[in-house]
C-alpha cells in the first residue's frame, strides 16, 4: 500500500484522498466508521486510532511509503466540551501512528494555526512561541511534541484556515454558504471584522503532498496563503447577486476572538508550494453546491 491516511472520511482527508488516486497512489483511507459516501478507488479501514494494538497491526497489514495523519477531534467547541476524548484522540492517537509507522515511511502531521494562540506578530513565523490555548490548540502543541520525542521522520503541517465544498456547516464560511443556498432571507453572522487567512482545501491537502515529498522531517511549515481579509470580505464574495440581508447574533459572537490571523508561507513556498486556487471562486461554488 503506497499512502495511509488517517481521517480519510473527513473534510480534508476526503480530499487527500482524491488528490492521492488522481497521483496514482493506491490510498488506505483509515475512519473510525465506514463512510456513507465511499471514494471509489479507496480501500477503507475502520480503525479506532486510540487502539494501540490495533493501529499497530494495521500498520504491519498496509506497509504504507507515507502516512498522512489527519484523523483528529478537530471542532474547537467539541474539543473543549470534551476535553478528556480530544487528548484521546490527538494526542494519544498521533503517538499511536507515528510509533507504528514501518521503517523507511515517512509521515505528515496535520496540525493547526491554532497552535500559535494570540499571534506576538504578523505574519506568523514557525518559530513563533507556541501559546495556544483550549482544548484543541493544547492538544495538537502536545502531539507536535510527541512527534518531536518519538524523532520519526515526519514533516509538521500547521494548515491555516481553509475551506471549501463538503465542509461542515459547523464551520463559519460553510454555514454561511448553507444559510444562503438555502434561499434565508437573512443571513446570520457573528463578527464580520475579525481577518482571517482563508485557502480553498485542495490546495491546502496539495500542500501535504509537497510537504511529505519536500519537506524536512521534525520541521514545521505553515501551510496558508500569507493573506488575511475580514470575514466580511468573504461574505460579500457569497452574498454577490443574491438578495439577502445580514443580522448579526450575539450567540455567534466570541469573545477573545484574535483580530487579524495571517501566516508567513516562506517556509512553504521554498519548497516548491504556493496556492492555486482564488477563494473567491471557491466560496461562490459553495454556495452554488455546497
Amino acid at each position: 500500500m503506497d499512502v495511509v491516511v488517517t481521517g480519510a472520511d473527513g473534510f480534508a482527508g476526503r480530499w487527500l484522498c482524491r488528490q492521492m488516486l488522481a497521483e496514482g497512489r493506491s490510498v488506505s483511507g483509515w475512519v473510525r466508521r465506514e463512510p456513507v459516501q465511499p471514494l471509489p478507488g479507496v480501500r477503507y479501514r475502520v480503525q479506532d486510532i486510540r487502539d494501540a494494538d490495533g493501529v499497530r497491526h494495521a500498520m504491519l497489514d498496509d506497509m504504507p511509503a507515507e502516512v498522512f495523519h489527519l484523523a483528529a477531534v478537530t471542532h474547537v467547541g467539541s474539543c473543549a466540551d470534551d476535553p478528556v476524548t480530544a487528548h484521546e484522540t490527538n494526542v494519544l492517537g498521533t503517538s499511536h501512528v507515528f510509533s507504528a509507522m514501518p521503517s523507511g515511511a515517512r509521515g505528515l502531521f496535520a496540525s493547526t494555526c491554532h497552535v500559535y494562540g494570540k499571534p506576538g506578530r504578523a505574519p506568523i513565523r514557525e518559530d513563533q512561541e507556541l501559546a495556544g490555548a483550549g482544548a484543541y490548540a493544547r492538544s495538537k502543541i502536545e502531539a507536535e511534541k510527541v512527534i518531536a520525542e518519538l524523532g520519526r521522520p515526519v514533516v509538521i503541517a500547521r494548515a491555516f484556515h481553509h475551506t471549501g465544498p463538503g465542509q461542515s456547516s459547523l464551520y463559519v464560511l460553510a454555514d454561511w454558504a448553507k444559510q444562503i443556498r438555502e434561499g434565508t432571507e437573512i443571513v446570520r453572522v457573528g463578527d464580520v471584522s475579525v481577518e482571517r487567512d482563508f485557502m480553498d482545501v485542495r490546495d491546502v491537502v496539495n500542500g501535504y503532498a509537497t510537504l511529505a515529498r519536500e519537506g524536512v522531517a521534525g520541521e514545521a511549515y505553515n501551510v496558508c496563503s500569507g493573506t488575511a481579509r475580514p470575514l466580511s470580505y468573504f461574505l460579500d464574495c457569497m452574498t454577490e447577486g443574491w438578495s439577502v440581508r445580514v443580522e448579526v447574533e450575539s450567540r455567534r459572537l466570541r469573545r477573545g476572538d484574535v483580530d487579524r490571523f495571517c501566516g508567513d508561507p516562506g517556509r512553504v513556498r521554498a519548497v516548491g508550494w504556493s496556492p492555486s486556487r482564488r477563494i473567491e471562486d471557491t466560496l461562490r461554488e459553495m454556495v452554488q453546491s455546497g
